[in-house]
């Protein structure tokens, strides 16, 4: 009985595999987003709430992961892992981690919010898995000054990734985006690769624009004390990516001054 478990279990994740996409020895349909303390947030490359628990199983094991347990996910949450996503965790469970509260984003609270135990299996939700040994695409970043860059940078980023910065420094202070380098596949709408800001925490509220071609987009300042960033790649065409310093501080900042040169690396 066991044995006949395992090989279902294989047939169906390679059944799902082919779905998915399995090219260059790179999972192309299931997306990286954020990582903290091995747990990470995956959707659907088709797009947000497309996986059923046994795809959302089946996802986290052919990476070499599992299934989040309600407790990894309650950890990455304290040590800042925001995503307003509902996703599947371990036996059945279905939530999102909240740092920062919004109008459609948490209901208020902060912590994990907790669609409970979910009886149908066939519903569609995306997916937390836990791999403490997995690559980090995006992050949450807390330093006053830091660099951000592409995947790979200053190689050309790859095809179909979305990475997602979140950034939070002190309350009262604001945040100067400046763009170093900038090399991200041009079209004249931005809808194949582009890096999106948000002068919030997530990518609901607060769109700033979306960039993309070869030209420096202008420095940006934060209204508050948290930003967003969202790069994303399609399956075809790349470029050379980008390189973008942000700097915190409690003084309004004078568009004219230039940041400092003490970089951190990202």
């Amino acid at each position: 009985m066991r044995l006949f478990g395992l090989i279902w279990t294989a047939c169906f994740v390679l059944e799902e595999t082919q779905a998915w996409g399995y090219r260059n020895g790179i999972l192309h349909n299931s997306i990286w987003l954020e990582q903290a303390a091995g747990v990470y947030h995956r959707e659907s490359r088709k797009g947000r709430y497309h996986l059923t628990y046994l795809e959302a199983k089946a996802v986290c094991k052919f990476e070499g992961g599992k299934l989040a347990t309600y407790e990894q996910l309650e950890a990455a949450q304290q040590i800042g892992l925001h995503v307003c996503s509902a996703g599947w965790f371990d036996r059945g469970r279905v939530g999102y981690p909240i740092v920062k509260a919004g109008a459609n984003c948490g209901f208020g609270k902060i912590g994990i919010v907790d669609y409970g135990y979910r009886l149908n299996k066939s519903e569609r939700w995306d997916v937390y898995c836990y791999n403490p040994t997995a690559k980090e695409c995006g992050g949450v970043l807390t330093d006053q000054q830091r660099i951000i860059q592409s995947p790979g940078y200053p190689e050309e980023y790859e095809d179909e990734q979305i990475c997602y910065w979140h950034i939070r420094v002190r309350y009262g202070q604001q945040i100067r985006l400046r763009f170093l380098d900038f090399d991200v596949e041009d079209d004249s709408v931005c809808l194949a690769d582009y890096l999106e800001i948000y002068d919030s925490y997530d990518d609901i509220w607060g769109f700033v624009g979306r960039f993309c071609g070869d030209e420096l987009p202008e420095d940006i300042i934060s209204s508050g004390n948290v930003m967003t960033l969202k790069f994303l790649s399609d399956s075809s065409v790349t470029a050379g990516g980008f390189q973008l310093e942000y700097l915190a501080s409690d003084v309004p900042f004078n568009t004219s001054e230039p940041l400092s040169p003490q970089l951190t690396n990202d």
